[in-house]
């Protein structure tokens, strides 16, 4: 089923896709998200409506590219940017699980090369870094303008960047979000499991859970359902010179995958660490996740857990995680009731949380009435 919104910016016609049909959730939220595209010139969004059971509502809307005019399909990829952070997490928590590292162990113990300038860094913990706690600053490069794809990138990171930080805040006393902290957790990734980053994590959660059109590594995504990245330059819409992509920075960002594979990601988490009998993640470790982020010093963060985000809305906890580097996404789940979305944009500029929230009130009214 086709349906065109006219967008009176330059009078794009951007095709509407619905895969599964809930006709209520439909007739709610489609037409929020005509009038945000229409307000924002959004070139391409897809979006899924979840359960534990699976998508109730899917819906792919716009172009992968305003200069070709490619429709957004249910195989389009897009670049989740840091959406990949709760894969960083759960690659923790199985290794935490399996005994191959602790997450309130320091970092130094899975990556002796770790040093900061700072010298407190020798007690920085696994969790702190999960939890945006460590006091890390961000790092205040541009991580794209010279990308890298070998295997080391993200060692030399570690060695060569990080060591010549200092912290922002005496850890565990600020919540301070920081990319920078989830690439050094990536290496802590490659060297507790002794395997690269990437591989770890195809291999014991993107193949697990069916997500087999999802990867980390540019190299192997099918550039024939790439989405470009629409930025506007000089007052004019454009596609986006450069393509956010460097090994250095996987850990934090540079997860690709499309629709279908985030859906299943979804359901995963909504279903206890499960999808279709594979156990991804124990159920207590997955709510010892979504628990919010008690410091050792027994300071608690009620805003994240481990790498996920936690935002009371109304009267109940949602679990959440945004993407925003020119392409946005967007998980948003409510537990109690069994449900979720998850949505990504070609567009810079993209309505983001404000956004979202409307859509998490829409689902909370839709369960609750």
């Amino acid at each position: 089923m086709k349906k065109y919104l006219l967008v009176m910016l330059g009078i794009i016609l951007l095709p509407v896709v619905s895969f599964a049909n809930d006709k209520e959730l439909d007739a709610t939220l489609t037409p929020m998200i005509e009038n945000m595209m229409a307000e924002s010139n959004i070139q391409g969004f897809v979006f899924s409506v979840v359960t534990k059971d699976g998508p109730i509502l899917k819906k792919t809307m716009g172009i992968k590219n305003m200069y070709t005019r490619e429709p957004e399909t249910n195989e389009s990829l897009f670049h989740m940017a840091s959406v990949t952070k709760t894969f960083v997490g759960t690659a923790l928590m199985q290794l935490h699980d399996a005994g191959k590292l602790d997450i309130d162990q320091p970092v130094v113990d899975v990556v002796p090369y770790f040093v900061l300038v700072d010298n407190r860094y020798k007690d920085l913990t696994i969790r702190q870094f999960a939890s945006h706690i460590s006091g890390m600053p961000d790092f205040d490069s541009n991580p794209w303008h010279n990308p890298q794809y070998d295997e080391g990138a993200l060692e030399r990171f570690t060695r060569n960047f990080i060591s010549h930080k200092f912290l922002t805040y005496p850890p565990e006393t600020e919540y301070q979000y920081c990319n920078t902290g989830y690439e050094l957790l990536g290496d802590v990734i490659a060297k507790a499991s002794g395997m690269s980053f990437e591989d770890y994590v195809r291999e014991n959660i993107l193949i697990p859970a069916g997500m087999m059109n999802s990867t980390l590594l540019i190299q192997e995504a099918d550039m024939t359902k790439l989405n470009s990245l629409h930025q506007k330059r000089d007052d004019k819409w454009r596609v986006a010179d450069v393509f956010p992509y460097n090994r250095m920075h996987g850990p934090s960002s540079t997860l690709i995958s499309n629709i279908d594979d985030m859906a299943r990601w979804v359901q995963l988490n909504l279903n206890g660490g499960m999808i279709e009998g594979n156990q991804i993640l124990k159920k207590e470790t997955l709510d010892h996740m979504w628990a919010p982020t008690v410091a050792s010093n027994g300071k608690t963060f009620d805003r994240v857990g481990v790498s996920w985000q936690r935002r009371k809305q109304g009267d109940y906890q949602t679990i959440f995680h945004g993407g925003s580097d020119g392409f946005r996404s967007y998980v948003v789940m409510i537990p109690e009731l069994d449900i979720g979305f998850v949505w990504m944009s070609n567009t810079s500029g993209q309505p983001y949380h404000d956004f979202s929230q409307k859509l998490a009130d829409k689902l909370i009214e839709y369960r609750t009435k």
